[in-house]
């Protein structure tokens, strides 16, 4: 135990959802230093959007230095490249080591492109603003050559689906355009409800879409993709193939003696420490708990919260308090057409529920905005006047359309 006047030294590495709630959380009376290597917070649970234009890059991103030093912290824009958790120090990528007392791991996973051939050269992956707006602006070019376009979502979980909703959003009345969604396991969102894989079938009933379900990839070119399925192997042409595969833990995670072999999450204790190294916590989706949790971003701002306030009881000689995960639940937007509110194995549906992710989305942007009190409400309503606004322009208008708006329904 340090006494109350030592400044315990704590380092948190990436400023996503957990490390940035982290790092607001703990006081200034800590010498605490974030490191990322992206100037950027991205909110990503709405990346989805950028696929149709309805959001912009600007709108969902923030200055992580501003957020940094206005919680009276330090921020490093680099890359980690070694950590030696024995030691209790790190080295960041231009040659600085920083101690630390406590440690907080707070980075996401790596795209899993390496498991199909051709993947990580001639796919579009759907990870970061960045990516996605790639996407965004590779639609708006094929779709003005007027030729037949053919797009390969590779993926039918809750990323490929939300990248499918915002496709047909903006290009189901466009001529030539073809969907077509490819999925390992026997249906849609295998991890959700089966009967949502019916809903999005009959969703996309009326539009060029095709859903290949029980099938694999087995190798992806510049204009087509190599499939295996139960009618055995066929080609397909992809002008744009986007990548949904989930992601795989970062390897400084093995390499750093933090997991046990390659490609393991960081295994903690419901205190989210690490098992070895108690001074080390994880705050977000590194996070291997005992009982295991879907990678969302409320149980990242949950993971941060929980671990500064341990590593202010440790400095002060509590003990840690365990992470209680909150029962809140996944909510899936389907474009313009429907939105789906996941509470373990009940399913609410109804185009209306996308109006909560837009007030999420809101919400949090504004708790993270580093501007003082006055322009976070400025930017809070340009924001809200911008997706007003873009909702307005994509969305088709009509009788029908704000009628079904209303309509709430259950899936078993």
């Amino acid at each position: 135990m340090k006494s109350d006047s030592y400044r315990p030294s704590v380092v948190i590495v990436g400023a996503n959802f957990g490390g940035l709630t982290a790092a607001t959380r703990l006081p200034k009376s800590f010498h605490v230093t974030v490191v990322d290597p992206a100037p950027y917070f991205e909110f990503l649970p709405n990346i989805h959007e950028l696929v149709s234009g309805l959001k912009t890059p600007e709108q969902l991103r923030f200055s992580r230095e501003k957020i940094v030093t206005r919680a009276g912290h330090r921020f490093i824009q680099e890359a980690v490249t070694k950590m030696l958790p024995a030691q209790k120090r790190l080295l960041t990528h231009s040659g600085t080591w920083l101690p630390y007392d406590y440690c907080i791991l707070s980075f996401g996973g790596q795209d899993n492109t390496a498991i199909v051939k051709g993947a990580e050269k001639h796919a579009l992956p759907f990870k970061s603003i960045r990516q996605c707006h790639a996407i965004f602006q590779r639609l708006e070019a094929l779709t003005k050559t007027k030729k037949k376009i053919s797009v390969v979502i590779a993926g039918g979980g809750f990323e490929g689906i939300e990248a499918l909703g915002e496709i047909l959003r903006k290009y189901r009345e466009t001529k030539g355009i073809h969907i077509h969604v490819v999925e390992k396991q026997n249906r849609l969102m295998a991890d959700a409800p089966a009967d949502i894989d019916g809903e999005i079938r009959r969703l996309c009933a009326d539009f060029p879409v095709t859903f290949h379900t029980g099938a694999a990839i087995t190798r992806i070119w510049k204009h087509s993709i190599d499939l295996y399925g139960l009618s055995g192997k066929h080609k397909i042409p992809s002008h744009l193939t986007i990548w949904t595969g989930g992601a795989i833990p970062p390897a400084i995670l093995y390499e750093s003696g933090l997991t046990r072999g390659p490609n393991q999450w960081m295994n903690v204790d419901q205190t989210l420490q690490h098992s070895v190294y108690p001074n080390i916590f994880a705050a977000g989706d590194i996070a291997g708990l005992p009982d295991p949790l879907q990678k969302q971003a409320y149980h990242a701002l949950d993971m941060g919260k929980t671990a500064a306030e341990n590593i202010i009881r440790l400095h002060k000689g509590k003990p840690p308090t365990p992470f209680k995960p909150s029962a809140k639940p996944m909510l899936v937007a389907f474009g313009d057409m429907d939105a789906f509110l996941i509470d373990k194995r009940m399913v609410v549906a109804g185009p209306s529920l996308g109006l909560l992710k837009e007030a999420v989305f809101q919400y949090v942007m504004t708790l993270l905005d580093p501007s003082g009190a006055v322009f976070k409400a400025v930017h809070a309503s340009t924001r809200v006047a911008e997706s007003a606004f873009n909702i307005i322009s994509t969305y088709p208008i009509s009788f029908s359309s704000l009628t079904a708006l209303g309509k709430i329904r259950i899936i078993k």
